[in-house]
């Protein structure tokens, strides 16, 4: 565990917890950073949760500390461990609420016939 930092084993611990409850659905949601996300995540990456996600390869959404101070619109793959991959968009607007200590929700795009809510906090 020496190159794995704290909230690298935390997120995998989390994740681990999510997946054990969630073997036998369908869909589970899936929260991608620590709860000790400060207004504004100007210490630490954002909090996102990927509502029915799959429990057996789920998507992964990283925002980091630095994007949401940058407040640039950018694209993320939310691929993470599933066997399909989906983009969601962050704009600019969404950047301001995050960094003001908010919280967005966007979709994802439609791959195999399905997408994901994402949300997205600072709080």
């Amino acid at each position: 565990m020496s190159n794995m930092t704290r909230k690298t084993f935390v997120r995998l611990a989390v994740l681990s917890v999510i997946a054990a409850l969630c073997s036998c659905k369908k869909s589970a949601t899936t929260v991608d950073a620590g709860p000790d996300a400060p207004a504004g995540c100007t210490l630490t990456d954002a909090t996102t949760i990927i509502a029915d996600n799959h429990p057996h390869g789920p998507h992964m959404l990283v925002v980091p500390s630095a994007d949401v101070q940058a407040g640039v619109e950018k694209i993320y793959d939310i691929m993470g461990a599933a066997q399909h991959t989906h983009l969601v968009t962050v704009t600019a607007a969404d950047f301001a609420i995050l960094k003001a200590g908010g919280t967005v929700m966007e979709t994802s795009t439609i791959t195999l016939d399905h997408s994901h809510l994402i949300t997205i906090s600072c709080g």
